[in-house]
């Protein structure tokens, strides 16, 4: 089950309701799971061990033999933590979900001002990069369990209404001007374009496994951002 609750997020951007939590027990009269289980450290030590299996394999390539050898356990021991491999997919996609969740509660809770774009651009990369399994999987994941579709499709929709929310905020603050037929809500979802998925074509250049600096995005966002940029909104470009 799903359940999402609202944030006050202060600073005039209204409220955020962040993620739930995805079921990761299979369900029947046995499912129910003490709270505590979720941060014990060998269930972590088993996430952790999936998460790089699967960003260096993909989903598909591991098992939860694997992933249990990987972790130092028994099939028995991580079976006792996740049924099946199914689960332990929910319980990685959660911490994204969260995780940009917070980043997202982070944006829209700071004063209206463009550098909270150029923020909110790296730290999507940073965290796409950790989870790129899932940026690269998301569609086929989805289109295979339907209860992670429901609640990845309700946050996805949250986090562009919370820039289009911040885009409206820094119009009413003077730093953007968008004239018609130009709407807040086109910019927006232009922006959120730049910032979901600058992590994919960074992947389709840049080997996983690449040491040096990543390319910011921050050059494409600006030829989308630029035309819209008050003289107010310029000068604050300055020291970047």
């Amino acid at each position: 089950m799903v359940t999402l609750g609202a944030v006050d997020t202060g600073g005039g951007g209204g409220t955020f309701a962040r993620v739930g939590a995805l079921r990761t027990d299979a369900p029947g009269p046995d499912a129910a799971r003490p709270d505590v289980r979720a941060v014990n450290p060998t269930r972590q030590r088993v996430l952790v061990a999936a998460l790089a299996l699967f960003n260096d394999q993909g989903t598909a390539h591991v098992t939860t033999n694997h992933i249990a050898a990987a972790a130092g356990l028994s099939p028995g021991n991580l079976y006792y933590w996740f049924r099946n491999k199914r689960q332990v997919i929910r319980a990685l996609v959660q911490q994204w979900l969260t995780e940009v969740d917070e980043h997202v509660e982070e944006m829209i809770e700071q004063p209206a001002h463009v550098h909270a774009l150029w923020d909110d651009l790296g730290r999507t990369a940073d965290t796409e990069h950790r989870f790129r399994f899932v940026r690269r999987e998301i569609l086929a994941l989805l289109y295979d369990d339907a209860e992670l579709a429901t609640a990845f499709r309700a946050t996805y929709r949250r986090w562009i209404d919370a820039r289009v929310e911040y885009v409206h905020r820094l119009v009413r603050a003077g730093v953007l001007e968008i004239p018609a037929p130009r709407t807040p809500e086109d910019l927006a979802v232009a922006l959120w374009l730049v910032t979901e998925y600058w992590p994919s074509h960074l992947a389709l250049l840049i080997d996983d496994d690449s040491r040096g600096p990543r390319p910011t995005g921050i050059r494409p966002m600006l030829v989308v951002l630029g035309p819209y940029l008050t003289e107010q909104g310029a000068r604050a470009l300055e020291i970047l």
